[in-house]
This record gives C-alpha cells, sequence and structure tokens, in this order.
C-alpha cells in the first residue's frame, strides 16, 4: 500500500466531495512473487487499486492519466524501471463494475466504510422484506474479509436448517 501522498484529501476526494483523487494513493500486488502459475515462466504479473468515488465519469483518457500517476510515483518509490517493461496492460474501474456486475454506480467496495455500516449494523442475514431469502457474504453480518464471509454462509445455513426443521 502506497500512502505516500496525503491520505486526508485523497478521503475527502472520495468521500466528501467525489471526484478522481488528485493525488492517488494505491495498492500494488505482484501476486506471480508467491505463485509462479501467475505469470509466464521468467515474468512478473502486478495489479495496481486506486480507491475511487462510486459513480465518477469513466473514461479510457481518465484510465490512462491515473496509470501513469501512479506508475510513475511506482517507478520513484521502488527506483525500478517498469512502465517500458509492460507487455500487457487492462483496466477495470467504475463502467466496468456497472456493465459486468449491475454494480449500483459502479461500486467495487459494496457498503461504505462507515459506523453505521460495521458489526451488528450490516444488513442481517434473513431478508425483512421476503419470506425465504437469505444473504450471505462480505455485506451481511459479521462482515469484509474472507472468514466473516464464510461464516455468515454457515450462520445463514443454520437460519434455514433450523427453519426448515421447526
Amino acid at each position: 500500500m502506497f500512502f505516500d501522498t496525503d491520505f486526508e484529501k485523497h478521503a475527502q476526494e472520495i468521500y466528501d466531495d467525489p471526484q478522481w483523487p488528485t493525488e492517488p494513493l494505491f495498492y500494488a500486488n505482484f501476486t506471480s512473487k508467491t505463485d509462479p502459475k501467475m505469470a509466464p515462466e521468467g515474468m512478473e504479473n502486478g495489479f495496481f487499486l486506486v480507491p475511487l468515488a462510486p459513480g465518477l465519469n469513466d473514461t479510457e483518457a481518465l484510465r490512462t492519466s491515473y496509470f501513469n500517476k501512479i506508475i510513475t510515483r511506482f517507478e520513484h518509490i521502488t527506483q525500478q524501471s517498469v512502465k517500458n517493461n509492460i507487455i500487457f496492460n487492462r483496466s477495470f474501474c467504475v463502467n466496468d463494475f456497472v456493465s459486468r456486475y449491475n454494480s449500483y454506480k459502479g461500486n467495487a467496495y459494496g457498503m461504505a466504510n462507515t459506523l453505521l455500516q460495521t458489526a451488528f449494523l450490516r444488513p442481517n442475514l434473513k431478508s425483512k422484506k421476503v419470506e425465504n431469502l437469505y444473504f450471505t457474504g462480505q455485506l451481511t453480518v459479521p462482515g469484509p474479509g474472507v472468514p466473516p464471509a464464510l461464516i455468515s454462509g454457515k450462520l445463514a445455513a443454520g437460519l434455514i436448517l433450523n427453519k426448515n426443521n421447526n
């Protein structure tokens, strides 16, 4: 995670005044470092993630501009030449989340990370409106991450079994 720019400004630009962040924070992951099957032999794969506000204007020009911003900073921080060695580049952004997942405003993360959407304040596992509809996953109780998402599945299954056994 690269927090080499002002976190407060980035947060203000994505939460309070939704816009493409001026100096985006970003996350870099090179999965081929731990799983060599993720890239052809002798090569690496990597991806970069920039947290954005949902509903932003999303164009190829903006994507390219932001990729250039973060790759330039990445090269400066790591003191490595990366951009000239990229043989394949693909982006996935707001419009892609809308078209592929029908995600509201292209939101990649689901709920906001606010106090009113954490812990027991997350949606219940059982629908209050539709009989026999249950929810599971990171957006329900107990919350985000793989272990809690799996636990929510187990809890929902338990609710269904209990209902059917009564």
